[in-house]
C-alpha cells in the first residue's frame, strides 16, 4: 500500500526526508514546502522533479497519510493539527527532526543482516526505462532462466545480476562474478573449472573452479563477449549439460548453477564477424535485459548523485552535504560515456576537493576541461577549437584508461576505436600507457 507523505521544511532535515521516501516504492510525496525557494529540500526538489510549494493549507485537502513538520515552528506545528483532515497524521518536532535517522539506521541494519533479501534494493529511480527494467529483474528472479545483460560499461550490470540473485529462489547461496577479461587466457580454463595437482606447470595442489564454488547459487560472467572463442566452445559443454572436467582431471563433475551473463558488445555483429558462437549466445539469451545509458536518463542524474554523495562522505569523513545548482546543471547536461561508475568517480573526486558543505560546478573534471582560457587569446579560431577538442579527447581518454585499469586494448574497445587508432590519439596527445 502506498503512503502520500506531505514535507513541511526544506532545510537539511526535508533534504534528507526527501532523499529517502524519494526511492521507496511504499511512498509518494505529495510535495515539499517551505517559504524560501532555494533552500537545500527545495533546489533537490526541482531536479528530481518533486513538486514544491510555499503555503502547505491547499495541499492539506489533498489528505496525505503522514505530515512531517521539520520546521522547528510550533505555530507551524499547531495549524498543521488544526487545518488537516482527519485521515491525515502529523509527524512534528523531534520525532520529524530524527524520523530520516530511524531510516537510516534500518537501512544500515540490513546491509550487515546475513538474510540478503534484507539488502537494499537496487537504486532504481523514476525512468520509465528503469522501472521496466525492476519489472524484469523481478519476473525472472525466482526462476531458475539464464539471463543475458546489455549495457554500456559502467552502467550497473552486476548490480542488476546481484539483485536477481537477491531475489531468487536460494538468496544465500553463493554468487560468484568472472569477469572474462581480467583472467589471463591460459589460466582461464583452470579459474574457471578448477585443476588437478600436477596438470601444468605450477599445479602444486588440486584445485576448485568457481564454477565449482557457485554450485547451488548463480554464477555471474561479466564481459562474456570478450571470452576467446576456444573457451566459449568449454563454457558452451558445461552449459549444455552441466558436467566439466577440472584441468588434468578424466573424471567428470556435475553442478547446478544459475548463469547470469553480461557484456557492453553488440553481440549479434559480433556473431555475424564469427567473433562470438551463435549457439552460445542462443543458451544465454533465454532472458534478455537492455540497461540505458545514464545519458538517456537524465532525469535520475539527481537521485544518483545525492546517492553517490553519501557515500563519498562517509569513505572521506568529510562534512559535504549538498550540491549547488549550477554542479548540478552541470551533472544534467554531460553526456557520462562511464555511466554511474563515472558519475560515482566524478562525485568522490568532488567531495575531496570541496572547501565548504557543497559541491561547486568548479569540483567538476570535465567543466574543469573545458571552462575557461584554455589556449592563448591570440589564436585564430581553428586553433582554439583545435584547443578546445584536443583537452576534451584528452579527458575522454584519460577516463577510459582509468576506466579499463590502464588497458590499451580494453579502453579502445570502449572507445570503439582500433587499438593502433587509440594509440595514435595518445601519442596525439602527449599520453603514455602509465599515465
Amino acid at each position: 500500500m502506498e503512503n502520500t507523505v506531505l514535507i513541511v521544511g526544506a532545510g537539511q532535515g526535508g533534504r534528507k526526508l526527501l532523499e529517502l521516501f524519494y526511492n521507496d516504492p511504499h511512498c509518494h510525496i505529495l510535495a515539499i514546502v517551505d517559504s524560501k525557494s532555494d533552500t537545500q529540500g527545495m533546489r533537490l526538489a526541482r531536479q528530481l522533479g518533486v513538486p514544491i510549494a510555499d503555503d502547505f493549507r491547499p495541499l492539506l485537502r489533498e489528505k496525505p497519510d503522514l505530515i512531517f513538520n521539520v520546521t522547528k515552528s510550533r505555530a507551524v506545528q499547531e495549524a498543521l493539527l488544526r487545518e488537516k483532515e482527519p485521515e491525515s497524521e502529523v509527524v512534528g518536532g523531534r520525532a520529524a527532526r530524527f524520523f530520516w535517522e530511524l531510516r537510516e539506521e534500518r537501512i544500515r541494519n540490513a546491509q550487515s543482516a546475513e538474510n540478503p533479501r534484507t539488502a537494499p534494493a537496487l537504486l532504481v529511480g523514476n525512468d520509465p526505462a528503469m522501472l521496466r527494467v525492476m519489472e524484469m529483474i523481478r519476473d525472472v528472479a525466482p526462476t531458475p532462466s539464464s539471463v543475458l545483460i546489455i549495457g554500456e560499461t559502467g552502467t550497473g550490470k552486476e548490480m542488476v545480476a546481484r539483485e536477481i540473485h537477491r531475489l531468487s529462489a536460494r538468496p544465500d547461496s553463493p554468487f560468484v562474478a568472472i569477469n572474462c577479461t581480467a583472467l589471463p587466457f591460459n589460466l582461464f580454463e583452470s579459474e574457471l573449472f578448477g585443476h588437478k595437482k600436477g596438470a601444468f606447470t605450477g599445479a602444486l595442489v588440486d584445485k576448485i573452479g568457481l564454477v565449482e564454488q557457485a554450485n547451488g547459487g548463480t554464477l555471474f560472467l561479466d564481459e562474456i563477449g570478450d571470452l576467446p572463442l576456444e573457451m566459449q566452445v568449454k563454457l558452451l559443454r558445461f552449459l549444455q549439460s552441466g558436467e566439466f572436467r577440472p584441468v588434468g582431471s578424466t573424471e567428470a563433475r556435475k553442478v547446478t548453477v544459475r548463469v547470469i551473463a553480461a557484456t557492453n558488445k553488440n553481440l549479434d555483429k559480433a556473431i555475424a564477424d564469427e567473433q562470438f558462437r551463435s549457439d552460445l549466445y542462443y543458451r544465454l539469451n533465454a532472458f534478455t535485459i537492455h540497461l540505458p545509458a545514464l545519458r538517456k536518463r537524465r532525469s535520475d542524474i539527481p537521485l544518483y548523485a545525492y546517492h553517490f554523495l553519501k557515500q563519498s562522505m562517509v569513505r572521506a569523513n568529510k562534512r559535504v552535504e549538498s550540491i549547488s545548482s549550477a554542479a548540478m546543471d552541470a551533472l544534467m547536461s554531460y553526456d557520462w560515456p562511464g555511466n554511474l561508475r563515472e558519475l560515482q568517480g566524478v562525485i568522490e573526486r568532488a567531495v575531496i576537493l570541496a572547501r565548504k558543505h557543497q559541491v561547486e560546478r568548479e569540483h567538476l573534471p570535465f567543466v574543469q576541461a573545458t571552462d575557461g582560457p584554455t589556449h592563448p587569446a591570440g589564436g585564430t579560431l581553428a586553433e582554439k577549437r583545435r584547443h578546445l577538442l584536443d583537452a576534451i579527447e584528452r579527458r575522454l581518454v584519460l577516463d577510459y584508461l582509468k576506466q579499463a585499469g590502464n588497458n590499451v586494448s580494453q579502453a579502445a574497445r570502449m572507445a570503439g576505436m582500433p587499438r593502433r587508432s587509440f594509440y595514435r590519439l595518445m601519442a596525439r596527445l602527449g599520453l603514455r600507457k602509465n599515465k
